[in-house]
This record gives structure tokens, sequence and C-alpha cells, in this order.
């Protein structure tokens, strides 16, 4: 899967690793899911900080993405998996293990606190 980095335009969070295979298998059937991997203009991923969206503009820089562009969230049971695969307890919390080992330098917010998971999102979910 292709890597990328950014920080989040809205809180500065730093997210180091994207973590989409942490995405619900539907959603990765999706078109767009492609332009999200490859940091092109297309899609947009919630922040695991604060839940702000972004895309990307055709250089692979953040952007403030495009209306109607598909919103791609983290899945509760993939990210609870993953979890599970870093080593960590059942019982340790999303955002404590988010905190300690994938979002390690949150700007304004911590990470996956208040977060919208993919099945509390609508199924089709685009941006505003």
């Amino acid at each position: 899967m292709p890597y990328w980095s950014i920080y989040c335009l809205y809180c500065s969070g730093y997210i180091a690793d994207a973590l989409l295979e942490c995405l619900p298998a539907g959603k990765k059937a999706n078109s767009a899911f492609v332009d999200l991997c490859n940091a092109r203009p297309g899609a947009a991923l919630a922040c695991p900080y604060c839940n702000g969206l972004i895309g990307f503009d055709n250089n692979g820089k953040p952007q403030i993405p495009q209306k109607a562009w598909p919103v791609f969230r983290y899945g509760l049971a993939e990210l609870e998996a993953k979890k599970l695969a870093d080593g960590e307890l059942a019982q340790t919390s999303l955002a404590d293990w988010a905190l300690q080992h994938r979002f390690t330098k949150p700007g304004t917010h911590e990470p996956l606190k208040n977060y919208t998971y993919a099945e509390q999102a609508p199924p089709d979910e685009i941006v505003p």
C-alpha cells in the first residue's frame, strides 16, 4: 500500500501513517480509494485527531477537499484489529493505543477522541 504522511490542515496533528488498511473493506472498493492511497485529488480522509476532512492537490500536497468527493473514515473493527496486532490488550482504549503507537504527535486534539468512525457516518458520505 502506498505510504504518505502529512500534518492536518485544521489541528496540526501529524498523521505519520495514514493506516489506510484500517478503512472498511467496502470503502476500499470505491474507485476514489486509489486516489487517496496515491495522495491525488478525488477523495477525503477524516483526520483521526479532529475529524477535519483532508484531500490532496495534483502535487500530492494536503488541501481542503472539494465538494462531493467521497469521505473515508477508519472502521472501528479494523482499528481494534490493528490495536491487537500491535500487541495491546483488548481493554486498551483506541485513543490510548493511537496516542502511544500510531498518532503520537497531536496538534490541538488527541487522536480518536470524539472521532466519527465509518460505522457512525453515512455509508455514502461526501464532502459537503
